[in-house]
Parts: C-alpha cells; sequence; structure tokens
C-alpha cells in the first residue's frame, strides 16, 4: 500500500469516527434523559397511587382490589410517556403474567427508599399513606433513546460526509485545491456539531416538557378521583417531586419557558377549580446543555484534523515528520499548561460573564450582555480605568530613565557592574516586602521620604517643593498624591529589570556602526540619534509593551500600600476585580471587569505595535 493510499485510509477512518461519535453521544444524552423521565414518572404514579387508592381495613399498606383498580386505570391512562407495572409486595398488578418482583429488590427498597435502575425499567418504592413502610414498587420501563437525528442533523450528516470524501480526494494535491476543500471540510464539521447540539438541546427539552405534561395529568386525575385535594394543592406536591407548586393563573395547554426570580424555568399550569390554577415549575434539563457543545464540536473536529495530519504526512519529508513529531513532543506540556492555566480560565471568565454568578446564592441565572452594558454604565468602572491608565503613564518615565542609566553604566568595570547589580535588586525582590519598606519610608512622621525633603527645605529646590504642598505630607493618605507614590515605587521596581534589557539592547548594537559614525565626524548626541536609536527601537517597543501591560495589572503594590485608597484614589482596575470577586462575592461582574480590561489591553498593545513596528521594521 502506497504512503497515498494510507493517508486517505487514515482520514476515512477519522471521518467515520467524527461522524459515529458524536451521534453516540448525543444518543447517550438522550438515554439518560429518557431514564430520568421514567424516574420521575415512576415517583410520580407512585405519589399518585398514595393519594387515589384507599388503605387496608385491617394491617398496613392498602386495599388490594382498589389498589389493582387504580393501577389497571393507571396504565392505561393515555398521553402518559412510559409504560407502568406496578407491585404489591411483590406481585405484579397490572400484567398479571409478569414475573414477580424480587424480594431481595424490595428488601432493597425498604432500606434505600429511593428510585433504582433495573437495567430494564426504574424501580420507585410504594409507600403507605404514613410513608414509613414500603409497600410495593412502581416500575416505569423508558420508551428507548433511539438515534436523535433531526431532517437539520440529517442534512448536516450529509454536508459533512460529502465535504469529508472531497478532503480525502484532494489529499496529497498541494496548493489550493486542497486547502479550500479542508476549509470547507472544517466548516461542514462545526455545522454538523452545532445541529448534534441542538439535537441535543431539544432532547432535553423534551424530556422536560414531557415529565411536567405527566405529573399535570397526574394531578388532575387525583383530583377527580380525590375532589378533596382542590382544596389542599400541597397534598398533591407527592406527584411532582423535584418541582415547585405555586399559585398562579391559566397559561394554556402548554409548557412555557419564563423568568422565575432571574432563573429560566419550564412552567405549566394545573387547573384546581373556576378561576384558581397552580403552576409547576422545574429547571430545563436543555439549561445545563452548554459542556455539550464542546463535546460534539471536538469530535465533530476529528475528522478535519485527521485529514490535515494525513495530509501533512504526505506533503513532508520523513525527516520533518520525524523533527515536528518531536517538537510537538517537547512542546507538549507547555501547551497543556498553556490550556489549562490560560485558555482555560479565560473561556471560564467568558461563561462567568454572562451570568449572574456568586458562590452564596444557589440561582446562577444567563443574563448575557447586560453585565457589559451595566458595567458600561457604572462611573466606578470608568474611574477604576482611568485611573488605571493614568498610573500607566509612569512606563515612559522609567523608559527614559532605564536607558540614561544604561547609556551612563555601559561600561565593563567593576563599579558598573556593581551599580547595575544594585539596580537589579528591586525587580527581583518581594513585591510585597518592596510594598512594605516604602510604605515605612512614607510615613508622614518617621518616613525617609519626608526626611529627606525636609533637609531639603532650606535650599532653592525645598522652596519650591514648599510651595507645592509637598514639605511633610501623608503619601499614602492624601487622595491626590496617594496614586503618584505608587507610580515612584513602580518606577524604582522597573528601572532595574528595563535597565538590563537596554544594555542588552546596546550589547547587541556592532560596534563597527558606531566608530563608522565617529569617522564621519558625528558627535555623541548625533551617535546616539542616528545610529544607537534607531537600533534600539524593538527593544523600546518591548519594553513599552510589556511595561504598560504590566501596569494595567498592578495588585500587590496597591494592595499593600494603600488598600485602593484613599477615598478610592487608588482603586485600579485589577484592584477593583478583586473586591468585586473577593469582597462583594459577584464573580460575574468581576469577570466582566476582567474581559473588560482584556480588551482595554488588547487594544493599547495593537496601538502601539502599530505606531512603533512599522519603524522598527525600516530600523
Amino acid at each position: 500500500m502506497t504512503a497515498r493510499a494510507r493517508g486517505r485510509w487514515a482520514a476515512l477512518v477519522a471521518l467515520a469516527a467524527a461522524t459515529l461519535l458524536p451521534l453516540t453521544a448525543a444518543r447517550r444524552v438522550r438515554a439518560r434523559w429518557d431514564r430520568g423521565l421514567a424516574a420521575r414518572d415512576a415517583s410520580a404514579a407512585a405519589g399518585y397511587l398514595a393519594i387515589v387508592t384507599p388503605m387496608a381495613r385491617s394491617g398496613g399498606g392498602y386495599d388490594l382490589p382498589q389498589l389493582l383498580i387504580r393501577a389497571r386505570a393507571l396504565a392505561g391512562l393515555p398521553g402518559l410517556a412510559v409504560d407502568f407495572e406496578i407491585y404489591d409486595r411483590t406481585a405484579p398488578l397490572v400484567h398479571a403474567t409478569a414475573p414477580p418482583l424480587l424480594p431481595a429488590v424490595l428488601e432493597q427498597l425498604r432500606r434505600e427508599v429511593a428510585v433504582r435502575w433495573t437495567g430494564e425499567a426504574m424501580l420507585a418504592p410504594l409507600l403507605d399513606r404514613d410513608g414509613w413502610d414500603v409497600v410495593g414498587a412502581v416500575a416505569a420501563q423508558p420508551q428507548g433513546a433511539g438515534w436523535p437525528v433531526s431532517p437539520w442533523s440529517f442534512a448536516a450528516l450529509l454536508l459533512f460526509v460529502a465535504a469529508g470524501v472531497q478532503a480525502v480526494r484532494a489529499m496529497g494535491v498541494t496548493g489550493e485545491p486542497w486547502r479550500q476543500a479542508l476549509g470547507r471540510y472544517g466548516a461542514a464539521a462545526g455545522l454538523f456539531g452545532v445541529a448534534m447540539f441542538a439535537d441535543v438541546r431539544l432532547a432535553g427539552r423534551g424530556a422536560t416538557d414531557q415529565w411536567l405534561s405527566d405529573a399535570r395529568l397526574l394531578m388532575q386525575e387525583a383530583m377527580a378521583r380525590v375532589p378533596e385535594t382542590r382544596a389542599a394543592p400541597a397534598s398533591l406536591a407527592p406527584i411532582a417531586r423535584g418541582a415547585e407548586l405555586a399559585p398562579a393563573d391559566s397559561l394554556g395547554s402548554g409548557v412555557v419557558r419564563r423568568d422565575v426570580a432571574g432563573l429560566v424555568r419550564a412552567v405549566v399550569a394545573v387547573r384546581l377549580g373556576p378561576g384558581r390554577w397552580v403552576e409547576l415549575r422545574a429547571r430545563p434539563l436543555e439549561a445545563g446543555t452548554a459542556p455539550w457543545l464542546a463535546v460534539v464540536l471536538g469530535l465533530a473536529a476529528l475528522g478535519p484534523l485527521g485529514a490535515l495530519l494525513a495530509g501533512w504526512s504526505l506533503a513532508a519529508s520523513p525527516r520533518q515528520r520525524r523533527e515536528t513529531v518531536a517538537a510537538w513532543g517537547f512542546l507538549a506540556p507547555s501547551a497543556l499548561h498553556l490550556v489549562a492555566f490560560t485558555v482555560g480560565p479565560l473561556l471560564f471568565a467568558l461563561y462567568l460573564s454572562v451570568h449572574r454568578f456568586s458562590p452564596v446564592e444557589p440561582a446562577r441565572p444567563l443574563i448575557g450582555l447586560a453585565g457589559y452594558a451595566q458595567a458600561l454604565g457604572n462611573p466606578l468602572v470608568w474611574a477604576a480605568l482611568g485611573r488605571t491608565l493614568l498610573y500607566a503613564c509612569y512606563v515612559p518615565v522609567s523608559v527614559a530613565l532605564a536607558l540614561a542609566l544604561a547609556l551612563l553604566l555601559r561600561g565593563r568595570s567593576r563599579g558598573a557592574r556593581l551599580a547595575r547589580t544594585l539596580f537589579f535588586l528591586p525587580a527581583v525582590s518581594s513585591v510585597v516586602a518592596v510594598a512594605l519598606v516604602w510604605r515605612w519610608m512614607y510615613q508622614p512622621d518617621v518616613g525617609l521620604v519626608n526626611h529627606l525633603l525636609g533637609h531639603l527645605l532650606g535650599h532653592p529646590f525645598g522652596q519650591l517643593l514648599t510651595r507645592a504642598g509637598l514639605g511633610r505630607v501623608d503619601w499614602v493618605g492624601d487622595p491626590a498624591i496617594a496614586l503618584i507614590a505608587v507610580m515612584i515605587v513602580s518606577v524604582w521596581t522597573q528601572l532595574g529589570y528595563q535597565m538590563a534589557v537596554f544594555h542588552a539592547g546596546l550589547e547587541s548594537i556592532p560596534r563597527a556602526y558606531v566608530d563608522a559614525a565617529r569617522v564621519d565626524g558625528a558627535n555623541a548626541w548625533q551617535r546616539f540619534r542616528r545610529v544607537t536609536l534607531p537600533l534600539l527601537r524593538p527593544v523600546i517597543l518591548f519594553v513599552l509593551v510589556t511595561g504598560i501591560l504590566g501596569a494595567c495589572q498592578v495588585f500587590a503594590l496597591v494592595a499593600v500600600l494603600t488598600g485602593g485608597g484613599p477615598v478610592s484614589a487608588t482603586d485600579v482596575a485589577v484592584y477593583r476585580i478583586y473586591r468585586t470577586a473577593w469582597e462583594q462575592l459577584q464573580f460575574g461582574d468581576a469577570s466582566v471587569l476582567s474581559v473588560l480590561l482584556f480588551v482595554l489591553l488588547l487594544a493599547a498593545t495593537r496601538a502601539q505595535l502599530k505606531l512603533l513596528d512599522r519603524r522598527v521594521e525600516h530600523a
């Protein structure tokens, strides 16, 4: 078999897997929900029988003839989604020829008093009127999941298979035809995954609607047989375990979705009498299907991925294949780390940002873009973003100082190396320790900063400081200068690192360029402006971009130095995110702020690259 044939067979296997696995996953979900429907209907039937069946005159349990009548009437009730078998002790009542319930199973029901799966049916315990003893069981047979392929899913499946076959045929052809075929294959895989996810949601919706309809039917039948239950709707609650009963008005005959206290609920109305209604409310199953979108899309993507790998194996030489496999083997740990701790949290933050999410509230409704609209209309958010941008203005100052120091300490002497080391120490020191030291230095009475300024008051520069109000101040307690105090500390901590980067950039400039400029008669300033600065532009771009990104994410200095105060003067974006999440416990709002900050940093970085990268390319 040739290499091309082997590649095509591998791509066909990937296509088959990408076709069958999403179908299998959707079938398993539907089977699980069919079992859940059978379990709920079995519990509802057990509650119904406990309400409508008279007790035996002597001994525990129900009147057997009446239980037999009610059981067969229940099994023949039209509209129920499952088939029932009712057991009195271990004897079947609906189908007399059915095998009896095993005594061990009945004893297990008495111990657990919970619905259990027997392999063929869901079995719910039938309790006596007092709810103390298990006197029988109700078995509900699921209807069977089948293959959940709707018309649009079938059309998407055919399109996916056709695109996959076309991509397999184009395998081995280099250039635009192969790329176009692979692109169509990927688009068809995405469409197929979305269609299968729609089927999963519809299956969950159908199971929820059917259960609520069955519960309403059993309630209405119970009220017809026991009229006194109309005056006490709470007595019907055992029929609808897991749903909430609430007074309401008529909603029509179908099940509707409605917002109830910020949560989407499936709601159906039950008529008690003329003008008297109650609602059955339950969490719809489709509300928890969001993770299945990623599952079916990932399974459907196996086809295009397999075709891509097979096509690459045909186009690449054996040496390239070995090198690529080895490279990805080395990159795999870092890639997994990146996915787990960068991509994963980013996706989770996006998920939280469209929900009202709090760990102290059980309700976590989907609110869409309402959180973003609320954040953009909040003046406190804009103030925090404004203070963040103002704080980031220290970066050009520190960059200029770092470049000047790098030029001054460019020599290889012992003194220059020692000075560079001393300047670099704050960059590798603990941020919390640095903040604590500077907090002590900023003290208005015993702090070193005011002590040094006091010695300058007799000089002309000190007189300028006095007129500016900086003679003796509370640096971190005055709202007017607290942010400036934090910026001074940031300059001090970043100066050494930026100086080291500039020093490395200066050392990488060929000496011949500077010597040629000196021979041409250029002075020191001209050599710096015409030779050194253009060649340093890539380094300047790197330092500016990383410095602004770091400045917009400042947290530790603010938390230790000022705590966001005084009067929110240093309440920058990341600190506000922290307070929103861990003090107010509003993770959804904090995620909205995080996404907005991410967009701001992305826009700022792109703007810097557009402004400076053109000059860098021609440097």
